[in-house]
């Protein structure tokens, strides 16, 4: 599976520095069309009566012209420099609520990509903003940083396997960014029992059908504790030197509770590589 069409989510102006050369790369591999998307905050969030007072509202008016300004020229530069075909988006109206541009700008898109927002420094609408692009486009949402980009297809991927939609979802997006006989590693953490059983016949099936299409795959185990299973994908991760982790994102089945918003967040703060969330 080759992605065509690739959206590059910037919730700040820093992040198009590394962000859009980056994604740019990745298009350029994949023969692909990059999109991208920027807003700011609207400025009634900010409180009261401000988006209508005569010397603030002008001057956030400019502001937000500046920032997407700077954004567009470094994604511009990017597409020449890769010489990939693309476009760039960000919002007419500042009053429109900045979730729903970013999130119907995106929806089109094979792969959604967005530097991750450090849960300290970051500011508290970023992540809020973040976590809305992951449950609310219906695409698989690629999370970077500057010191843990994916420049090219990983040879190497641990999936997170469980008998959830979103894990299943997560299963066959991940195959967008998977290189040709890559090794993926699938990994269940589940108690023991029918709920034990129920994940190891799944992840049996999903283990013939990614050898069917040439992936080197290996079966991982590992009991559900009372630690977090987000550190436990992580430490697996490092072990094991995945260069990407694949799971599905905010939701639970009926059986195993194995992606839920803990494991999202908890990988959205302190992952060491890029993660890849299917809601």
């Amino acid at each position: 599976m080759i992605p065509r069409t690739v959206a590059a989510a910037f919730l700040e102006t820093d992040d198009a520095r590394w962000l859009a050369p980056m994604t740019a790369g990745l298009c350029r591999g994949f023969n692909a069309h990059l999109i991208g998307v920027h807003g700011v905050e609207p400025l009634p969030l900010l409180g009261g009566d401000l988006a209508s007072d005569p010397i603030i509202y002008p001057e956030f008016l400019d502001w937000q012209r500046k920032e997407a300004a700077a954004i567009r020229e470094t994604f511009e530069h990017a597409l020449t420099a890769e010489d990939v075909q693309g476009e760039f988006r960000s919002p007419v109206d500042t009053r429109d609520a900045l979730v729903d541009f970013l999130v119907d700008s995106c929806r089109a898109a094979d792969l959604v990509v967005s530097a991750r927002v450090p849960p300290h420094a970051g500011r508290a609408s970023d992540i809020r903003l973040q976590e809305q692009l992951i449950r609310q486009t219906g695409r698989p949402v690629l999370v970077v940083s500057e010191t843990v980009k994916l420049e090219r297809p990983a040879r190497h991927v641990l999936l997170g396997v469980s008998c959830s939609r979103e894990a299943m979802r997560a299963a066959h997006d991940m195959l967008y960014l998977a290189a040709s006989g890559a090794r993926i590693d699938l990994l269940s953490v589940s108690p023991s029992g029918g709920e034990r059983q129920a994940v190891d016949d799944l992840r049996d099936d999903l283990a013939t059908a990614l050898d069917r299409r040439g992936y080197d795959v290996t079966l991982l185990d590992r009991m559900k504790t009372t630690s977090e299973a987000g550190d436990e994908l992580l430490h697996t991760a490092r072990e094991r030197g995945a260069e990407l982790i694949a799971v599905g994102a905010f939701g639970h089945s009926r059986l195993y509770d194995f992606v839920i918003g803990a494991v999202t967040t908890r990988l959205l703060e302190t992952s060491h590589l890029p993660v890849l969330f299917s809601k």
